[in-house]
C-alpha cells in the first residue's frame, strides 16, 4: 500500500478548498495509536456541507484511482470515505483530532477514545477486537467524558463494560 500517496491528495483536496477538512479514521488510525496489523483499505472521514460536496470529492478522488465497490483505489491503496457528520463520533472526533506522522506524512488523526467509541457504536466482529487493542492505550478519563457526552442511551458503556469487564 502507498497510504503515504493517499495523505498527500488528501492534504492537497484540502490545500485546493475542495476539501474542508479530514480525519484519518478505522484502522490505520488504531495503529498510529497501538501497534502495526493487517488492513484492507483506508478510512477517511471528510467535513461536507452537502451531498453535492462529498460526490464532488469523491468524483475528485477518482480521477486518482478506480472505483471497487464502495472504495477507491488509490497507488493500490483501497480508499474509503464517508461524512463526518455520519456519525455524532466521528463527528466530535475533527474537533479533537491532533497531528501525527503516519507513514512520513503529518496527517489528522483520530484520538483513540473516538476510535475505541465508534467501535463500541459500530459492534462488528473486526470493532470488538479493536475495543481490546485501544483499551490499552485510551486516557481512561478521556473516554468516560466522551461516552458522557455522546453515549445519552448507554448502549456504549454497556458494550465496554460486557467486552472488557471494566466499568468506563
Amino acid at each position: 500500500m502507498a497510504i503515504a500517496d493517499v495523505f498527500k491528495i488528501f492534504r492537497s483536496l484540502k490545500n485546493e478548498g475542495i476539501l474542508q477538512d479530514y480525519l484519518v479514521f478505522g484502522s490505520v488510525a488504531a495503529m498510529a495509536h497501538t501497534r502495526p496489523f493487517y488492513t484492507r483499505d483506508v478510512d477517511i472521514g471528510v467535513v461536507v456541507r452537502s451531498d453535492e460536496e462529498y460526490w464532488n470529492i469523491f468524483e475528485r478522488l477518482k480521477g486518482h484511482g478506480e472505483v471497487e465497490g464502495h472504495s477507491i483505489v488509490i497507488c493500490g491503496t483501497a480508499v474509503e470515505i464517508f461524512p463526518a457528520d455520519i456519525s455524532p463520533i466521528i463527528q466530535d472526533a475533527i474537533n479533537h483530532a491532533f497531528k501525527k506522522l503516519v507513514e512520513g506524512v503529518m496527517v489528522k488523526v483520530t484520538p483513540p477514545e473516538h476510535l475505541l467509541a465508534e467501535a463500541l457504536r459500530v459492534n462488528r466482529p473486526q470493532d470488538k477486537g479493536r475495543v481490546f487493542l485501544l483499551d490499552e492505550v485510551v486516557d481512561g478519563e478521556k473516554l468516560r467524558v466522551l461516552l458522557g457526552r455522546l453515549d445519552h442511551e448507554g448502549t456504549l458503556r454497556r458494550r465496554y463494560q460486557e467486552l472488557t469487564g471494566k466499568t468506563p
